[in-house]
Parts: structure tokens; C-alpha cells; sequence
């Protein structure tokens, strides 16, 4: 949706930063254009929801309810500034660690129909987990945009990660700067969604993006670790 985050210039902490802005309108293109008729009508859970960028979008696309879980108050604080449309007040975001809120929510016995993991894939340890913990949500489309290790390897490279900086994870641990992460391999990936009866389907960032790649190269970069989009349905479905 050309121009949906132009808003943003005029607050912080994107003012004036065009490549950031163009960054989150070609990321549209991926992670919800494609998409666009499961998240018409549908419930949709966006998990790290950071300041509700992509839960005001996923709104925007014709979702009838749009539920964000942020651990960070700080940033959840900053979606009172984005602008009052008829689409805004469809989104409900929650401050609260994400395994926790996916348990409760599953406990209860609710649903979504579509389940975004925007950018925190790789920023977490426990993959199977939190897929096992969606799972039992019964969505039918999980959308992950995340780093991949692309070696033809199933496997998870463990990194640290300092907690400070409000792209990362977050910790439990009073007085600790940095906590682990894991990267997982998209041969892990396609292994988890299979352990959990989930189709998997890669899309093709070349066809969608064409020769646009600015601000973009973290998805063509060279070497063992790039950027990528799949998207998770019922087996069968």
C-alpha cells in the first residue's frame, strides 16, 4: 500500500529517514500484498508487534481485528501518535511476553486466522516451541519474515544479542546487557512446519521486488545468512 507509513516522517525515531520508510513500504510488498485475501476479514495476531507498524498496516489490508503483543511498553506507547483512521482503532496491542500471551490465548481456546511473525524469528531461541504454541491457535496462514541461514544444513546458529537496542529480544535476567538468539536454517524451518503439519511456501523476493532494492539488501545479500518470507498453512488445506 504505496504511502501507508509516510506518516511516520513526522515522528520519532523515523523523522525525515527516507530509506526507512521505503525499507517498510517495499517490506509491504512482501509480507502483506501477497497475502492480501487471507488478511481481508480475518483475525490476525502480530507477534512483536513493536509500535504497531505492522498491526495499523495488517488493519489497513481489511482486517477485521488486529491483536499486537509487544514486551516493550516504550514502544507501544508510540501507536497513540499514529493517525486516528477507520482502521485504527481495530487494533488492540498487548504488553506482554509473546510465549506467555500465545499460552493464554491457547488455554482459553481462541483463534486467528492469520498469525504474523514479523522480524522476531531470529531473535528468539525456542522456534519450535513458539510454532507448537501457534499451532494450537489453528491458524490458517502463518506469514515469518526473518533471517535464514541457508546452508543445506537443519540447524540453528546461536548468537548474542544486545538487549539494549529495541530491534532485539528482551530478557528476564535483572542487570544482563545481552542474551542469546538462535538463526534458524530454512531446512529447519521446512522441518518444524512438516513436525507440525504446516505446508511451507518461500516467496520469491526477485519477482516481487524486481531491481527496487534499496534499503532492502539484507534479503539479497550474498553468503550464509540473507532474509526471507515463507508462509505456513494446514497440510492439505
Amino acid at each position: 500500500m504505496s504511502g501507508l507509513f509516510d506518516f511516520l516522517r513526522r515522528l520519532p525515531p523515523y523523522e525525515d529517514n527516507d530509506t526507512t520508510i521505503h525499507r517498510l513500504a517495499q517490506r509491504h510488498r512482501l509480507i502483506i500484498d501477497p497475502f492480501a485475501p487471507q488478511i481481508e476479514g480475518a483475525r490476525v495476531l502480530d507477534l512483536a508487534a513493536h509500535d504497531g507498524r505492522w498491526s495499523y498496516a495488517l488493519a489497513a489490508a481489511g482486517a477485521r481485528e488486529v491483536v499486537g503483543v509487544e514486551a516493550r511498553q516504550e514502544l507501544i506507547d508510540r501507536f497513540a501518535n499514529f493517525p486516528q483512521t477507520d482502521f485504527k482503532s481495530k487494533v488492540h496491542l498487548h504488553c506482554n511476553d509473546i510465549y506467555a500471551e500465545l499460552e493464554t490465548r491457547a488455554k482459553a481456546g481462541e483463534q486467528f486466522d492469520v498469525v504474523a511473525v514479523y522480524g522476531i524469528f531470529y531473535h528468539i531461541m525456542d522456534h519450535f516451541r513458539l510454532l507448537s504454541l501457534i499451532r494450537q491457535l489453528s491458524p490458517g496462514l502463518v506469514i515469518i519474515d526473518s533471517e535464514f541461514i541457508i546452508l543445506d544444513n537443519a540447524m540453528v546458529q546461536i548468537l548474542r544479542e544486545e538487549v539494549s537496542n529495541p530491534l532485539n529480544a528482551v530478557t528476564d535476567v535483572p542487570g544482563k546487557t545481552h542474551t542469546v538468539v538462535g538463526v534458524p536454517s530454512r531446512k529447519a524451518t521446512g522441518f518444524m512446519a512438516d513436525a507440525l503439519g504446516f505446508d511451507i511456501t518461500w516467496l520469491d523476493h526477485d519477482l516481487i521486488l524486481g531491481e527496487d532494492r534499496r534499503g532492502m539488501h539484507d534479503y539479497f545479500r550474498d553468503g550464509r545468512k540473507v532474509r526471507g518470507t515463507c508462509a505456513l498453512s494446514p497440510a492439505g488445506a
